[in-house]
Formats: C-alpha cells, structure tokens, sequence
C-alpha cells in the first residue's frame, strides 16, 4: 500500500512543475509583446520569443498568431479585476466599472490600441475561412457589462435588460478610448467622463422605461 501512495504521489510534483513552467512561459511571452507595444514596435511571434528567451517552435505552440498573443495581453493589461467590491447600487456599481476601465486603458493606450488593430488585420489578411471562422475579439468586456448590472437582471424585463447591456458595452472599452482620444480630441479626464456619463445616460432611460412599461 505505501509503495502504491508512494508511486501515485511522485508524479504529481512533476506534473505540477511543468504546468507552472508552460504557465511562466505563456507569461513571459505575453509578457514581452506588452514590452514591445509600450517600445513602440510591431508584434511578431519571432519578437516576442526572442524577448521572453524561448525558441520561435516553443512560442508557436503556445499562440499561432500575433492577435491572439495581444488579445492574451488584456488579461496582464487589466492589471486588477474590473468587477471587485462592486457596490449594490446599480447606478454606482456601473459607474465604478467604467471608471476602472477607463483608468487601466487610458493609462496603457499603446497596449489597447494594438489589441485593436490586431484584432481589425485578422478581417485583412488573405485567407479561405468564411468570415464566421475568422478569431473575433474575446468576450472580456462583455462580461464585465453583464457583471456590472446582474443586480438588475430581476427588475428589468429581459428584453430591457439585454438591451441595455449592449448599449453600455458600445460605451467604453479600446473603441470608446479611440472615438474620445481621436475622434473627440478630448483629454484623458474629459474622455473618462464622457464614457462615465453615456453609461450612466443609458441605465437612468433603461430604467426610466421600465417604470413607465415602455421600450424605445
């Protein structure tokens, strides 16, 4: 019996050390496509590999492609988690989560601005996939939206809700930092007002209508 707990227990430290060393590289390289964009440099696997010192072989088998090693960035990128200690109140909580958005990717604009583009050159690129094939941006910020107003999952109709869900999820984000940034030529303060202020904007008619049992 000791001789069988003995075998069964010795490869769990093995397996434990290569998943943390596949763990390290994975971080090591995200970790260096960061430090290119903030270089100001193009993203290549080659580059990335070189920084996080693996072979280009090793750093293929964990990304095939540059997006998908920037898309992997947001997770390091996002820095603390979006949706923690929210408050119950739902004009605050969504307030909150805005606001801590717009702080990490104004603070890091190159590295959301990369996942951007990255994101835009998978539709460019020559290529025999139907375009329903091709990767499309990961579902971060969706979650986090829904996050932010699951409080009101029960008091707004269903149809209401998921509305409004969309709506504010057009508001902030890599999109609403290039539209105020670029389009508005607003500073940072004035752009994370902005992004704060529509959200806000679309929870009070959301909730506005389902008072009245109206929807626009």
């Amino acid at each position: 019996m000791s001789e069988g707990r003995t075998g069964s227990t010795s490869g769990a430290p093995a397996a434990d050390g290569r998943r943390n060393q596949k763990l390290r590289t994975r971080r090591a390289l995200v970790d260096a496509a960061v430090a290119l964009v903030r270089e100001g440099r193009q993203v290549t696997i080659a580059d990335a590999a070189e920084g996080a010192r693996v072979s280009v072989a090793t750093a293929y088998r964990y990304f095939s492609h540059p997006g998908e090693l920037l898309q992997e960035t947001q997770s390091v990128a996002r820095g603390f988690e979006a949706v923690a200690d929210l408050p119950a109140d739902p004009a605050e909580r969504l307030d909150l989560t805005v606001s801590r958005v717009a702080d990490l990717q104004l603070d890091d604009e190159a590295v959301w601005r990369a996942v951007l583009r990255a994101s835009l050159e998978r539709w460019t690129e020559p290529s025999d996939k139907d375009a329903s094939d091709i990767p499309t941006r990961n579902r971060l910020r969706m979650d986090i939206t829904r996050t932010a107003l699951e409080p009101l999952a029960d008091t707004l109709p269903p149809d209401l809700h998921r509305r409004l869900t969309m709506a504010v999820t057009l508001v902030y984000g890599a999109e609403a930092l290039i539209t105020t940034r670029d389009v508005c030529e607003l500073d940072r303060d004035e752009a994370k007002d902005v992004m704060r202020w529509a959200a806000g904007a679309l929870l009070e008619t959301a909730l506005r209508e389902a008072e009245s049992g109206t929807q626009g």
